[in-house]
């Protein structure tokens, strides 16, 4: 009987299976895919974004905010086709998107500098291409002639996206684990 009692006592005191409590926590864990792109919280407030850039002729753009692939007429932050990385801003794009290099930094210390912001510029190399902010100066990676590899430099970037938030990211890799080239495993996380 006692059972019988403590049991109905503690089914009344029980939320609905479909109801959600105000106060708990939304962890939201799960990799999202979208497009091109895949994201994963890493639950630390950063994120993990797998971008397929395999294509020699076409980019994929990604947005931030979404976390997500958007179409080259809405509000990207950020483009990758292959190696190259282009800022929606300067000659590329009108969404304003600056970057800044900050190095000697662990991802997790890095803030925004003051100084040091730029976007994409005109071709200045001759390579008939403009001259991403990615690859100015020191560019995202070191290529080894010897094996062709491309390897991430130790570089968080910071950038000022579209749509007014400021982020730092870091590239990973360029290769999935099959060592596929155009793979780029981003390290991101709002400012």
């Amino acid at each position: 009987m006692y059972r019988l009692v403590l049991v109905a006592l503690a089914s009344a005191c029980a939320d609905p299976i479909d109801h959600v409590r105000e106060d708990a926590a939304v962890v939201d864990d799960a990799p999202a895919t979208s497009g091109k792109l895949t994201t994963t919280p890493n639950g630390d407030g950063s994120y993990t974004t797998v971008v397929d850039a395999q294509s020699m002729t076409d980019w994929t753009y990604a947005d931030f905010e979404t976390r997500g692939e958007i179409a080259a007429t809405g509000p990207w932050d950020l483009r990758f086709q292959r190696f190259h990385v282009s800022a929606n801003g300067g000659v590329s794009g009108a969404g304003g998107v600056e970057v800044a290099p900050v190095t000697g930094v662990a991802f997790a210390a890095v803030t925004a500098p003051a100084t040091g912001f730029a976007s994409d510029v005109a071709d200045g190399d001759g390579d008939g291409l403009p001259d991403y902010v990615l690859d100015q100066g020191d560019t995202w990676y070191a290529y080894d002639v010897g094996t062709h590899v491309l390897m991430p430099r130790p570089i968080v970037w910071v950038v000022k996206t579209d749509g007014g938030a400021q982020i730092k990211l870091e590239i990973l890799s360029y290769y999935d684990a099959a060592g596929t080239s155009g793979w780029l495993t981003l390290h991101w996380g709002t400012l």
